[in-house]
């Protein structure tokens, strides 16, 4: 009995640490899930919450370079994560609510797939990726033992 409690205080330690190194965070879901870098992940999330995004509008809230944002918005459009639309200038004007209708030509917009879509994705993945972890986990042994480990039998 005292080994168990014993073990029961240590995983409570354990999730104390993973919680305050927020081990759990949205950043880290995209980074083990998706794959996603930091820049990814922030121009994601806001994509999420804001639709019809220019790169030049997202790069300036989230006050990064916009080559960087670029290559992100590249990145999360081959994971099929996000849509990029061309939109006209005028209608772009139309929804930022600045009366700029006589600018011409075309930019490209930015708008996530829907919610529903997305969790399914991210729920298929993170069930792929939890198999994968448990069959890790399964051949401790043999992974360790590839990089120069060995354990004894008990």
């Amino acid at each position: 009995m005292e080994v168990i409690g014993r073990q029961l205080k240590e995983f409570e330690r354990i999730d104390d640490l993973l919680e305050k190194e927020e081990i759990f965070s949205g950043e880290k879901l995209f980074k083990c899930i998706l794959g996603l870098n930091k820049t990814e992940s922030k121009v994601f999330g806001y994509i999420l919450k804001n639709q019809n995004a220019s790169t030049s509008e997202i790069a300036s809230k989230l006050k990064m370079e916009r080559s960087s944002v670029q290559r992100a918005l590249q990145s999360l459009s081959k994971l099929l994560l996000i849509k990029r639309e061309p939109l006209s200038m005028k209608d772009y004007g139309i929804l930022e609510k600045k009366n700029d209708s006589k600018k011409q030509g075309y930019l490209y917009v930015y708008n996530s797939k829907d919610m529903d879509s997305i969790k399914a994705q991210f729920k298929k993945l993170l069930d792929k990726w939890y198999n994968s972890m448990v069959n890790y986990i399964n051949n401790l042994e043999n992974l360790c033992e590839c990089c120069g480990f060995k354990f004894d039998s008990c």
